[in-house]
């Protein structure tokens, strides 16, 4: 929808406001739970850690701009399916590398989250499909070339 409303927006525009807002506040946060003087102490005392916020910043910065590429072009719908399935994918994932079990009460939470994901994907289509490709005819003959050519 800010896409929509802010039509000149670009996604890193809307990126760098939502990092400032983040920085501001964690800034204030930090100083508010006196803790802030301590990190930067970490920080200053454990050099290695310089690489380490590198590259945090960096996998952070290439993660949002796939995020607000997929909001922009597929919908926060679509967004919210992907980060879902991420989620149990990384739920169930780490329920068989380090045993984890998962509760009755967490099997409940997995079904309504997931059901009302397909309530909202179902409410919002109505019968028309999910995504919308923009050229879905030259797509559709480039799928056409593929399958012809793997097809020998």
């Amino acid at each position: 929808r800010m896409f929509q409303i802010y039509g000149e927006m670009s996604p890193l525009q809307m990126m760098l406001i939502m990092n400032a807002f983040s920085m501001i506040f964690s800034f204030v946060t930090l100083v508010h739970q006196e803790e802030l003087d301590k990190s930067l102490y970490f920080v200053y005392s454990h050099s290695e850690m310089y690489l380490h916020l590198f590259i945090f910043c960096l996998c952070s910065t290439i993660g949002q701009l796939f995020i607000f590429y997929t909001v922009k072009n597929f919908g926060a719908l679509v967004f919210s399916i992907i980060m879902s399935i991420r989620i149990l994918s990384s739920t169930i994932l780490s329920c068989f590398v380090y045993s984890h079990p998962i509760s009755e009460l967490g099997f409940v939470g997995i079904l309504i989250v997931f059901g009302s994901i397909s309530y909202r994907i179902q409410r919002k289509t109505d019968g028309k499909p999910l995504l919308k490709w923009r050229d879905y005819q030259s797509n559709q003959q480039v799928m056409h070339e593929w399958h012809e050519h793997l097809d020998i």
